[in-house]
């Protein structure tokens, strides 16, 4: 009897050791084909910066006196014999002016009104009634405020709307008359002394004493301790001063980039430079230069030839760069295979394993992100099964369940 239960006692223990290994090793193959999904990933880098700005430039000379009423915006280009202001010997000599200057741009747009063939831009009366409502708001807040120059420019907006609301329903098929009385009120001299800059180029009012200091020779010598202390400097726009002009389109930022940023620029690299709080549009440039700091932060220069009032308007200024955005389907980097020379992923394709080429756009930390290549069947597609974890694995391989 103790012989019968020491086998019985035996065989049952053999049993659960069995089963015991039978289970393990079903869960160790599922677990050996886990599976992450492909998705669609976007990367956008950037980096917000502080830095200095580097033109050729000069003061404009000018040791006159009186009112003076600039006629160009920052940033403008212009040329020799194109007047930058004009000076009056009183105030109420230069909002005169602003005045005829109103009278003569809507002149301008109203023959210009008239001369259209665009249909399309008067076509649209219900727009244009609700465009006129919104414009009268804004003419009756700068009448408040007491803006001269505001108020003529959204004055010229209104007559824009109304001429074109009148040639589309009708109620008026020419401006003649009215131009002409408004080149009546143009008779005569508009009176100033006009102001021009002995160079061609781009304008702006700001002059920190640094226009012929700063400037692009500086820029192959410069190293992070010098650009701290630029940095550290303060750049006050002189009251006393005309203005400058910007003499070349090229100009150049350079920052210090903090060790976390610092590996996502390299020599050559195409960014966009944001100036931060400003309402300007974005303009393009080109990483020129790159220094690495012991420290592991990099002293970067930045070349751009876009022009506008960012970036003749400042010595120093916060901006963001941003390089160019990645998209593409994410795929974790242990899931990638090379098999004879191609770069690829496992994927679960039904009850088997199936071998799926990849294009490689960027490198994250532990992941690829990878072109989508729709429609294609030997190319990884969205959504599809990767396997992250497996061995012994071939294209065609049967998938138990």
């Amino acid at each position: 009897m103790n012989t019968f239960t020491t086998k019985l006692a035996t065989l049952v223990l053999v049993l659960f050791i069995l089963i015991f290994a039978i289970y393990q090793g079903w869960r160790g193959l599922n677990e050996s084909y886990r599976t992450e999904s492909a998705y669609e990933y976007e990367i956008a880098k950037y980096c917000n910066t502080e830095g200095l700005l580097i033109r050729t430039e000069e003061e404009i000379p000018w040791e006159g006196s009186g009112q003076v009423r600039y006629l160009l915006e920052e940033g403008a280009k212009f040329r020799r014999d194109t007047p930058i202001a004009q000076v009056f010997s009183s105030q109420e000599e230069a909002e005169e002016a602003a005045r005829r200057e109103g009278i003569r741009q809507e002149r301008d747009l109203l023959e210009r009104i008239q001369h259209s063939t665009d249909t399309s831009r008067t076509a649209d009366v219900e727009t244009l009634n609700r465009e006129i409502a919104l414009t009268l708001r804004e003419l009756t807040q700068s009448a408040a405020q007491k803006d001269l120059e505001e108020v003529i420019q959204t004055h010229l907006t209104l007559v824009e709307k109304i001429g074109r609301q009148q040639l589309a329903t009708g109620q008026n098929t020419g401006f003649g008359e009215r131009i002409r009385e408004l080149e009546d009120q143009l008779s005569g001299s508009g009176g100033g002394q006009k102001v021009y800059s002995p160079k061609t180029g781009y304008f702006s009012r700001y002059v920190d004493g640094y226009e012929e200091a700063y400037t692009p020779d500086m820029v192959e010598d410069l190293d992070a301790a010098s650009l701290r202390e630029l940095l550290d400097q303060e750049y006050p726009n002189d009251p006393d001063s005309f203005g400058k002009s910007v003499t070349d389109f090229t100009w150049y930022y350079a920052t210090i980039i903090p060790k976390e940023s610092a590996e996502f620029f390299y020599s050559g690299a195409n960014v966009e430079l944001d100036f931060i709080g400003s309402g300007e549009p974005a303009v393009p440039g080109k990483v020129v230069r790159l220094h690495q700091e012991e420290n592991g932060e990099a002293l970067v220069v930045i070349r751009s030839t876009s022009v506008n009032a960012d970036t003749v308007s400042h010595r120093t200024a916060s901006v963001k760069v941003s390089f160019q955005n990645y998209k593409g389907l994410r795929i974790a980097q242990k899931a990638l295979r090379i098999v004879n020379g191609e770069k690829g992923v496992y994927i679960r394709s039904g009850y088997s394993v199936r071998f799926k080429k990849v294009d490689i756009l960027y490198t994250g930390p532990d992941y690829y992100l990878c072109r989508v290549q729709y429609g294609s069947t030997d190319q990884l597609n969205l959504f599809d099964e990767v396997i992250v974890e497996g061995t012994d694995l071939y294209d065609g391989k049967p998938i138990d369940t």
